[in-house]
């Protein structure tokens, strides 16, 4: 029964580690595709090429939808209150979107405006394929730590191995930066595509999650080592 167990933990880690492979190479081949854009984007002068857009915007609004009563709004006085309210509400966003004229029926409102110009240059593009060929090469280094620990289960003799319960912690230490980096790497992208500078450090309480899972994982696992070091030496 013992043998049969170690088998299948074996097989188990043959198969995973041949996953895991199969997306470092994935990724890899992604990381050095970035690693050329990124040259090539900063190789290029800035001036070569820069995209302009600028635009209007119409935004329906459907009053039955957002439940107002729309009988209130039949009067003038009313009508223009809840139209002065809706250009109020855009005013804190009056830079990206400037409300040019607002028109109100029986069944909702139209809100016509413009939409602020906006440039982007190469060099903005090098950016972001710079944060894209770090977060590839993130994925990349945790791919490493979990083929390890996937060929660790494959050459097993048992699951509580010292190598074993090693690679789980290091790959639990190489999960950690993915807590904030997400965050980052998102409120930069966001910089940039949007022209204004908008950074924000956040903590992924999912990724936090995972970590804990993995370190509670370590320490049972090193609970089990234990246990089985006892029982042999019993034997």
């Amino acid at each position: 029964m013992k043998e049969q167990a170690i088998q299948k933990i074996n097989q188990i880690g043959k198969v995973s580690s041949i996953f895991a492979l199969i997306a470092k190479i994935l990724v890899g081949a992604g990381l050095v595709c970035s690693i050329i854009g990124a040259i090539i984007c900063f190789a290029i002068p800035k001036e070569l090429v820069e995209v302009t857009t600028a635009g209007a915007m119409v935004v329906d609004v459907d009053f039955s939808a957002l439940g107002v009563d729309i009988p209130k709004l039949q009067s003038d006085a009313a009508r223009e209150e809840a139209i002065a309210e809706i250009r109020e509400s855009f005013e804190e966003d009056e830079d990206e979107f400037a409300v040019v004229d607002v028109s109100m029926d029986e069944k909702g409102a139209q809100i016509a405006g413009t939409m602020a110009e906006y440039s982007f240059t190469i060099r903005d593009g090098a950016w972001a394929v710079v944060i894209a060929t770090v977060a590839l090469a993130m994925t990349f280094v945790t791919l490493c730590f979990i083929s390890a620990l996937c060929k660790a289960f494959r050459d097993c003799q048992s699951p509580f191995e010292e190598n074993i319960i090693n690679k789980m912690r290091n790959l639990a230490i190489a999960l950690i930066p993915w807590c904030i980096i997400s965050s980052v790497s998102d409120s930069t992208f966001n910089s940039i595509v949007s022209g204004k500078p908008n950074f924000s450090l956040s903590v992924d309480l999912g990724m936090v999650l995972v970590v804990l899972v993995v370190l509670v994982m370590v320490y049972i696992f090193k609970y089990g080592a234990v246990l089985q070091q006892e029982s042999d030496e019993t034997l």
